[in-house]
């Protein structure tokens, strides 16, 4: 096989594999979907926001911070099975320098993303009743 095919098929299976669409692998964390869809809204909900996300002294868009959400939940695997335990474990200090999280708004106001991700699960909760109990 020439070079170059060779060096196109090694990029297509980093590509698949690696990708915002990767098949699931065994490390991959199998959570209740009530629970998944629950991580999602609030992994949104930064996404979206126009608040400044602080994370060990550095500003951070809503859509960076998403990402770093979201690449931390995949390494947590199992150890995060519902979205409390994403807010405690996950989105509420770094885990290299112990550090919170916050969260500062566009009036200068701040407060820990912990404080203010609970209070967005509650909103969803209400929302959603049928899987507030789950």
């Amino acid at each position: 096989m020439p070079r170059a095919v060779r060096f196109a098929s090694l990029v297509a299976l980093v590509v698949v594999f690696t990708g915002p669409h990767a098949p699931l692998s065994a490390a991959t964390a199998v959570r209740p979907l009530p629970e998944q869809n629950k991580i999602d809204y609030l992994i949104s909900e930064v996404r979206s926001s126009p608040a400044t996300f602080l994370r060990n002294g550095a500003e951070h868009t809503g859509i960076r911070a998403a990402a770093h959400l979201a690449r931390k939940l995949r390494f947590a695997g199992k150890r995060v099975q519902t979205a409390r335990d994403f807010i405690v474990g996950i989105a509420s200090k770094s885990e290299s320098s112990g550090k919170p999280y916050e969260i500062r708004w566009p009036d200068g106001r701040r407060q820990p993303l912990a404080e203010w991700l609970a209070a967005r699960l509650v909103l969803y909760e209400k929302e959603h009743p049928a899987s507030a109990s789950r």
